[in-house]
């Protein structure tokens, strides 16, 4: 699979997540991705490393969610006015808590976090 292949299937796939509504089944990231089959050495490379931008990038690439989420309303998350695309993942999915709206601190935008 080349690499535009795997940015378009990621895309596709988060619009489908986005477009239909549906909310985790699980009430954070590390069950939701324990549930698809994950183990927890997919975002853990040790027991004490904390995962990174980088490590969520790896399977999301940054493109892939920005194009997904480009008709978010008001604004896209994944493209902040403040922050670019450079927003660390971890500021809104928190892994094994439940997610948070890091706009939220100054905005009322109300956005869906996963």
């Amino acid at each position: 699979m080349t690499a535009k292949t795997s940015l378009l299937l990621t895309a596709a796939a988060a619009l489908v997540f986005l477009a239909s509504g549906t909310t985790l089944a699980a009430d954070n990231i590390a069950d939701f991705h324990a549930q698809k089959g994950m183990d927890c050495t997919t975002c853990h490379k040790t027991k004490d490393e904390m995962p990174t931008t980088d490590t969520c990038t790896a399977c999301h690439p940054k493109d892939a969610v920005v194009e997904a989420t480009k008709n978010v309303k008001p604004e896209n998350p994944h493209t902040s006015p403040h922050y670019g695309k450079d927003l660390d993942c971890y500021n809104c999915h928190v892994g094994h808590e439940k997610s948070v709206d890091f706009c939220d601190q100054c905005h009322s935008f109300g956005f869906k976090v996963p």
